[in-house]
């Protein structure tokens, strides 16, 4: 087992690297889970993919959506009118001129590497990556949202075209088990 400090380096290696989180503790639901994340991956890059995506998709795909959904066809086409906009804002080079969502993520931390970074209030360490796969151990409590049609019409289309920009997430490092990367494991707690 690697220290802790020579582990960490390792996150800020060139490309792209798989690596798995154990026993992560939820701090919103209490649920455990074992992560396969990837780090080093440009967000930006991601989100370019998914503008394409979104631009690309066209009334037969909408309608395809639509029908397997059951979001009626114009809500579908305002949503995706909206998630291409707010695409677009967000790969600005304006930090101005994104969403209020991206701007507050970015000025929310410090960023050590890619894949490590602070939370400014809190003070915590987050591994920053692309969730791939989840294995719960653990169930939580998990609130009931009644979405708008809207809202749904957004999530059924993120999951057709296969976006991939809401897939990353932040992993705060103390609800950490282990973490494991090329083969070395580090126990956390």
């Amino acid at each position: 087992m690697k220290n802790g400090k020579t582990f960490f380096n390792g996150l800020n290696l060139g490309g792209v690297k798989f690596i798995a989180i154990y026993n992560y503790l939820s701090k919103t639901t209490g649920e455990i889970a074992n992560h396969t994340v990837n780090i080093g991956l440009s967000v930006k890059n991601v989100k370019e993919n998914d503008l394409a995506k979104l631009q690309a998709c066209n009334d037969e795909d909408l309608k395809a959506i639509s029908e397997k959904s059951g979001i009626a066809f114009d809500v579908c086409k305002t949503a995706l009118a909206e998630m291409i906009e707010s695409a677009k804002k967000n790969l600005s080079e304006n930090k101005e001129e994104r969403t209020a969502q991206s701007t507050g993520q970015t000025d929310a931390y410090i960023f050590i590497t890619p894949a490590i970074r602070i939370h400014k209030d809190t003070q915590e360490l987050h591994i920053f990556g692309q969730g791939i796969q989840k294995k719960v151990i653990v169930e939580g409590e998990y609130k009931t949202v009644n979405s708008s049609a809207k809202t749904l019409a957004k999530k059924a289309i993120k999951k057709a075209l296969n976006l991939s920009a809401d897939k990353f997430r932040d992993y705060i490092v103390a609800n950490i088990k282990a973490v494991k990367m090329n083969g070395e494991t580090l126990e956390i707690n």
